[in-house]
């Protein structure tokens, strides 16, 4: 699988690193800013992206929605990992067309389980 991780924080970055190998023997590209982003996600072709929303020059939720758009990139699930945990901004981000959405710090077992549900299936889910 190939997991992509739109994150401006280094720290964040090498937790999600750590929690993919472990969970699933996967390298994690990174990189920290939207446009790089949407710069990789418009030449390769990823299983899922980890998207921050709070970015240096494009947020995150306008990245998804351009993703989403522009890119015509549909089906390609998005999982929302912030700290930013209001709940309009949670609805601003599945309204952008992320398929979940992980509160920082991350659990390694809610992840495990939330990254596993939204690969396997369609469905948007739940707040975690």
């Amino acid at each position: 699988m190939k997991f992509l991780y739109v994150e401006d924080k280094p720290m964040n970055t090498r937790v999600l690193r750590l929690f993919v190998e472990q969970l699933w023997g996967e390298d994690l590209t990174s990189v920290e800013t939207a446009e790089e982003g949407l710069d990789l996600i418009g030449k390769e072709d990823f299983d899922l992206v980890f998207m921050d929303i709070n970015l240096p020059q494009m947020s995150g939720l306008e990245a998804i929605r351009y993703i989403k758009n522009k890119l015509n990139k549909t089906t390609l699930p998005i999982i929302v990992v912030s700290a930013a945990t209001d709940t309009n901004v949670i609805a601003d981000a599945y309204d952008s067309g992320c398929r979940a959405f992980i509160k920082k710090p991350v659990n390694i077992m809610n992840f495990k389980d939330i990254t596993e549900r939204v690969l396997k299936t369609d469905e948007t889910i739940a707040v975690a």
